[in-house]
């Protein structure tokens, strides 16, 4: 029996302290994501659906010298919220924010349920499993999954996860861009499935991906916006080139969703050129998984 969605609405941006690789300014207003999607209408489609919030601080108010401190304490915050209100018979589905607040929902999974029972697929076009040491912008959004994985230098965020992952519970969806410092941690040691491999074998992949729920219990599902075609999800930080099509994993939902105890979706930014797409796009994501 499908269980009923509770939704926590983490407004953070905490994950961006620099400007991101390879782009001319920070993501402002993604924090606000989570508002954009969990709008009144939408709302709507689930009778007496609860809502949770949680804000991050801003990153201009945080400095460099107890970043780390604070961003440890609001990452468990934000888990133990999950931990303490998730009933039973309830879903999680987390919102924000840039994608580190995709580690509360996370490692609250994996106290919540043995970790060996989960499977964790992934929509990206990141991996964001860099290091600090090699990471290109120093910002935790693209280190968030390494220590789940891994080490992590700094213990007061390892410290927060109490079961890991091996990267063989790991499967990615999109068109990844990898930095130079994950790509021998990572490659060939996670499945992944490019947009392109999707399309060209589709029957294989589904059976593939069907193979792999069925090793686990449960699955967490991770959906990060910028995973999808920039014609399609514009307003996001780092909008895809040659990304995702909705039809592309209409089908994979439908593979997973009678499995599903968390689902994150992040990296939707409403002030950016486009959002009332990007947004619709986010909504209609969650209704195919939800209902």
């Amino acid at each position: 029996m499908k269980m009923k969605p509770h939704f926590y609405n983490l407004r953070s941006r905490l994950g961006l302290t620099n400007v991101p690789y390879r782009q001319k300014s920070l993501n402002f207003g993604v924090e606000k994501g989570g508002d954009a999607v969990l709008s009144k209408e939408f709302l709507q489609n689930f009778h007496g659906a609860v809502v949770d919030e949680f804000d991050f601080s801003k990153p201009e108010e945080t400095s460099k010298k107890n970043y780390y401190d604070i961003l440890a304490k609001e990452l468990k915050g934000a888990k133990n919220l999950i931990l303490d209100s998730l009933s039973e018979d309830e879903t999680a589905v987390a919102l924000g924010g840039d994608n580190s607040i995709s580690f509360s929902p996370l490692a609250a999974m994996l106290e919540r349920y043995k970790p060996n029972r989960v499977g964790y697929v992934r929509i990206d076009s990141h991996p964001d499993m860099n290091s600090i040491k090699v990471s290109p912008s120093g910002n935790f959004h693209g280190m968030w999954m390494r220590p789940f994985v891994d080490d992590f230098e700094e213990k007061k965020i390892s410290n927060l996860i109490k079961n890991k992952l091996t990267l063989y519970q790991l499967l990615f969806i999109g068109n990844l861009d990898i930095d130079s410092g994950e790509k021998e941690f990572f490659t060939g040691k996670s499945t992944v499935f490019s947009p392109g491999y999707l399309r060209e074998n589709k029957e294989s992949a589904l059976m593939n991906l069907e193979q792999f729920a069925n090793i686990y219990e449960h699955i967490y599902l991770g959906i990060d916006i910028d995973g999808f075609d920039a014609s399609i999800a514009p307003a996001t930080g780092i909008p895809a080139k040659s990304g995702l099509l909705l039809t592309d994993v209409q089908e994979v939902f439908e593979k997973v969703k009678e499995q599903l105890v968390c689902v994150d979706l992040v990296e939707v930014n409403p002030e950016k050129k486009g959002a009332a797409q990007t947004v619709k796009l986010a909504q209609t994501i969650l209704l195919s998984l939800l209902r």
